[in-house]
């Protein structure tokens, strides 16, 4: 995986590249003034909606891997948001970025599963994911190996933040558990809230070709060979009974990302442009410190956690 995406990247611009072969009638087609940039430096800045769904699934075992303890999986989490991008390139030196904040609309789903022996018999319950959000960031730098006046190839290496949160309400017994949910909890009480902050570095192949004059396709594959998570796990009706606040959560794993924008470039230098764009990142190795959150004491206990999310957007954006 690691190889894979970088190297269909550059296979890609390479074919594109050959499209238009060196001769008089693909100079005349794309005439080297077109491309001339107004100043030495080229920026493009602009705004953006990204329309997303998401996935999140937790997994808690006992001391060791062998036990099964319980496992949270948020899914439906469609999440609409607005964000600011540039883009900057001069000598073949390029950096680029975008942030980024918004919101999951209604309509989601948490399931929690609890495993016997620890919990038995087998227990899975539902609740209502609502009133969501999220914040995000990346930023890149890097260098063209490839630069003429169609194509450019190159590598780089970012950073990246994501910020979730997630609030489920109500709880509906789908199993036979007798003492969990039963009888149903009103989707008006807040049940759980999980939060998650995520920082990675970002390490990866970007690249543009010209398809057509004014009509541009670029992208970026990266690869996240650390990835770090902080998170905290509330759940609310237990809270004075036997939790005295959330359960803090700690790992570190990978992942990756990938994005591809279409873009038009206007006369007067405005661009217009539709986007897709595929997150991943997870945590093999992860803890929740239930020794700081159980009342009497707990001990820690080995977690696994994943997160996908994936959708399109559209962007207007301005070229200096």
């Amino acid at each position: 995986m690691k190889r894979v995406f970088p190297a269909g990247i550059a296979i890609a611009f390479a074919v594109f590249a050959n499209i238009y072969p060196n001769s008089a009638r693909a100079d005349a087609l794309y005439p080297a003034e077109l491309f001339a940039p107004p100043s030495e430096v080229e920026i493009e800045v602009g705004v953006r909606y990204w329309y997303s769904k998401g996935k999140s699934q937790k997994t808690l075992f006992g001391f060791s891997d062998a036990l099964l303890v319980s496992q949270l999986t948020w899914t439906g989490a469609t999440g609409q948001s607005g964000e600011g991008y540039f883009n900057i390139a001069q000598d073949r030196v390029f950096a680029k970025g975008f942030i980024g904040a918004g919101y999951f609309g209604r309509g989601g789903n948490l399931q929690d599963e609890d495993f016997p022996p620890v919990i038995a018999p087998y227990s899975s319950t539902n609740s209502d994911l609502k009133n969501g959000r999220m914040r995000y960031a990346s930023g890149d730098i890097g260098y063209y190996l490839l630069d003429t006046l169609r194509v450019k190839l190159g590598g780089f290496v970012g950073y990246h933040y994501n910020f979730e949160k997630m609030d489920a309400f109500g709880c509906t017994q789908t199993a036979t558990n007798p003492l969990i949910c039963v009888p149903t909890i009103p989707t008006s009480v807040l049940g759980i809230t999980q939060e998650n902050r995520w920082h990675a570095i970002r390490l990866g192949a970007a690249g543009q070709v010209y398809l057509m004059p004014n009509l541009k396709l670029s992208g970026d594959a990266a690869w996240l060979p650390y990835a770090r998570v902080t998170g905290a796990d509330t759940h609310w009706l237990r809270i004075g009974t036997t939790f005295n606040g959330p359960t803090q959560e700690a790992g570190h794993g990978n992942g990756m990302q990938l994005e591809g924008v279409l873009s038009y470039v206007f006369e007067n230098n405005v661009t217009l442009g539709i986007g897709a764009r595929y997150w991943r990142m997870q945590v093999p190795h992860g803890t929740a410190h239930f020794e700081d959150s159980v009342i009497g004491g707990g001990a820690p206990q080995i977690e696994k956690m994943r997160i996908e999310r994936y959708g399109m957007f559209v962007q207007l954006g301005y070229k200096y």
